[in-house]
């Protein structure tokens, strides 16, 4: 604060026969005039501060919504209540902490009435009847131009000689001291009264000082303490409040942590049923590979592209497919595991600093003044550049909570996708083995009705093979019976070319000779046509027997590999419960 002076040295002034007072009054010395004091601020806040609201992000399922409202939402909703209370008994503090502040700084204004510092203070300043200022204060035309000031101080007489000496005083004062062999000056008697008139003023003001700080160390003392010991009040209660809330978190935390640890357990359990299932589904592969396999080795025209053949292909490219996205499913579910787990251990980190965090502030608020273990701890009020605020640290714990959540919900709806998945691998399987054995059925059917075929016209061809053989044998022996027949015609022109001269001649008889000699050998070139075509038949019966036989034996043998064989294998084809990883092989 500056204080002015006030210019009321006025020659007519009566300065005589009064007391001197260190702190002067309406008379002479001059009085030091200062403005009024400044209200204090206000302290009070203008507007209270709405408490923050915290968006809650809607889940997909109803499952976890209603897991998000009981551990989450009424926590968050229960916190924004206690903090708008808190906030409302802050105000009011801080409106009567104001009211007393410019209480006391209104009775720190009044001036203190002590007799013994009002006699300390006071001294005669009255040095005779003439009320005249002392001699040692400034004097009535001390403020008027001086010859000391018109002209530089010289020697006092010839006689004195000497060597004039600065100083950084003389440069202050503006006064040229002068050394001569007998005395030394610096100062001039103005300069002297004006330096006492400054100490007394120096010595008033320390004084007043003196007396405010005495007045306001003891308020200060009261109202601190009263304050000191409010604040650690309301320090106490946030204390309480803030171990409330780290432990509504800590509990909510818990629930989330269990939950999650639920979730991998079954995760876990899935993901064992998921191997096997695989492992099971080298069953009907390495039957249907086998299958294909065997009938591979049917011979010559037997090897066939049937719709046997053509669902086996497929069943194997059905299991292909199956297991391809079973195994992308298993390694999902190996990737959502490591997921879980780590949504698990950050819970568990954050459960544990939580679970920390309740211990200290639960100590906290049983400390007091007379607690043991209360110390000086240096450096304990700095606030590292790292410290997080309190919306943050909400954040933090409300998005720790969401991602967990998030992430439980996409193990659940990896788990119903395994299971869809699971569920149609293993009746499409079981649709496609019945398709299989159906159409293999079918071919080993009309397999048999062949063999069957075959067989009875085995039995004609052989039936008919004899007959024919029998026919030859009995037609050699017709043309055998004609040889008689021609020995006997040939015998009888023979004996008749003897006749002598004219009596061999071309008779009716030897007519008729001739006409039973071309008729024998007609008869003769027509049944050996006949046992011509007659071995034509036989040999086309011996093939036909033996392509026969040959086809019964190849379709015995493909019926064989297709009932004996695959039929067989087909038989331990596991079921849809055991595909779907329910039961134990």
């Amino acid at each position: 604060m500056k204080c002015h002076e006030k210019n009321s040295h006025d020659p007519s002034a009566e300065c005589v026969g009064r007391t001197i007072e260190l702190n002067p009054g309406s008379a002479c010395p001059a009085p030091l005039i200062c403005p009024e004091p400044e209200e204090p601020p206000s302290h009070r806040m203008k507007k209270p501060p709405q408490p923050a609201l915290v968006a809650l992000a809607p889940h997909p399922d109803e499952a976890g919504q209603v897991h998000l409202l009981q551990n989450i939402t009424g926590s968050a909703m229960e916190h924004q209540k206690l903090q708008g209370d808190l906030q409302a008994g802050v105000d009011e503090q801080q409106m009567q902490l104001a009211d007393i502040r410019a209480d006391q700084y209104k009775q720190s204004q009044v001036p203190a009435r002590i007799p013994e510092v009002q006699f300390a203070r006071a001294i005669d300043p009255e040095a005779d009847n003439l009320r005249n200022p002392p001699c040692y204060l400034p004097q009535q035309g001390d403020d008027l131009p001086h010859k000391d000031q018109l002209m530089p101080m010289g020697p006092i007489g010839p006689w004195a000689s000497g060597k004039v000496d600065w100083s950084p005083m003389a440069g202050m004062t503006g006064t040229r001291p002068v050394v001569d062999r007998y005395s030394i000056t610096r100062y001039s008697p103005n300069e002297w009264r004006t330096r006492n008139h400054e100490t007394v003023q120096v010595v008033n003001g320390t004084l007043g000082k003196a007396d405010k700080n005495r007045f306001s160390s003891t308020t200060e003392f009261l109202r601190l303490s009263a304050l000191v010991n409010k604040s650690q009040t309301e320090t106490t209660d946030r204390l309480r409040t803030r171990a409330q809330l780290i432990g509504k978190w800590k509990n909510t935390l818990e629930n989330a942590i269990r939950a999650m640890a639920d979730e991998i357990a079954t995760m876990e359990v899935e993901r064992v049923k998921l191997r096997k299932s695989l492992v099971v589904y080298g069953v009907p592969e390495s039957i249907a590979k086998e299958c294909i396999e065997k009938r591979a080795t049917r011979p010559d025209t037997e090897l066939v592209r049937d719709q046997v053949e053509e669902e086996l292909v497929n069943e194997l490219s059905l299991i292909a497919e199956i297991r391809r996205l079973m195994q992308k499913t298993l390694e999902d579910f190996e990737m959502q595991q490591v997921e879980n787990r780590t949504a698990r251990q950050r819970l568990e980190y954050d459960w544990s600093d939580k679970k920390e965090a309740y211990e200290i502030d639960t100590l906290n608020v049983g400390l007091n003044n007379l607690s043991r273990t209360i110390m000086f701890r240096p450096g304990a009020v700095r606030q590292p550049p790292e410290q997080a605020s309190e919306k943050y640290w909400e954040h933090f714990s409300m998005e720790t909570l969401d991602d967990c959540e998030k992430c439980r919900l996409k193990s659940v709806a990896l788990r119903n996708t395994l299971h869809s998945i699971m569920m149609n691998g293993a009746r499409d399987m079981r649709t496609q083995a019945d398709v299989v054995e159906k159409a293999l059925t079918s071919r080993i059917n009309c397999t048999q009705e062949a063999v069957q075929r075959f067989e009875n016209d085995l039995k004609d061809v052989l039936q008919s093979l004899a007959d024919v053989e029998n026919r030859i044998v009995l037609m050699k022996r017709r043309i055998s019976d004609f040889d008689a027949s021609m020995k006997v015609a040939q015998t009888r022109m023979d004996n008749r070319g003897y006749r002598p001269n004219v009596e061999n001649c071309r008779d009716l008889a030897q007519q008729e000779l001739i006409d039973g000699v071309h008729t024998i050998q007609s008869s003769v070139s027509a049944l050996l046509h006949e046992l011509a075509e007659s071995e034509q038949v036989k040999a086309d019966l011996v093939s036909s027997r033996a392509r026969l036989e040959r086809e019964i034996m190849l379709k015995r043998r493909s019926l064989f590999i297709d009932r004996d064989r695959c039929m067989q294998l087909r038989s331990h084809y596991p079921s849809a419960n055991t595909l779907s990883g329910n039961s134990q092989m």
